[in-house]
């Protein structure tokens, strides 16, 4: 069975959260909020992908000392055929919000958000509850 493996970035600024925006014109997903991330390859290491997907997606070079674990999801899913699907959530906190964000063409916009935004989905908010 195959496995895909999804990394995504919490970023923290004291009672506020990073968001970035899909594009309208993306194939997956188009206008969605979401936490930046990706998929991880299959010769990375965990802490090598989260860190090669921040600089894609949002030009932010992360280190191993201001990032925790925070929230797991596992599943076996069928599309074609069966997959064991990963998430895994890292807490990423910032001093402060001026980070140098520089978007990759999958998003078009981001924001700064607290827990109760209206902006956000369940998903997202049950995520931030649960840190």
């Amino acid at each position: 069975m195959k496995r895909k493996i999804v990394l995504t970035g919490i970023i923290n600024c004291k009672d506020e959260y990073l968001i970035v925006k899909r594009s309208k014109d993306d194939d997956f997903l188009p206008g969605v909020w979401e936490f930046p991330g990706g998929n991880m390859k299959d010769d990375e290491l965990i802490y090598d992908a989260l860190k090669r997907e921040m600089i894609e997606e949002i030009g932010f070079i992360i280190n191993n000392t201001n990032i925790r674990l925070v929230h797991y999801y596992d599943e076996i899913k069928k599309k074609k055929e069966k997959y064991h699907y990963i998430e895994l959530d890292f807490l990423i906190k910032v001093e402060n919000k001026d980070i140098g964000i520089k978007l990759s063409d999958e998003h078009d916009a981001f924001c700064w958000i607290n827990k109760d935004s209206n902006i956000i989905d369940e998903y997202i908010k049950d995520k931030l509850n649960s840190i």
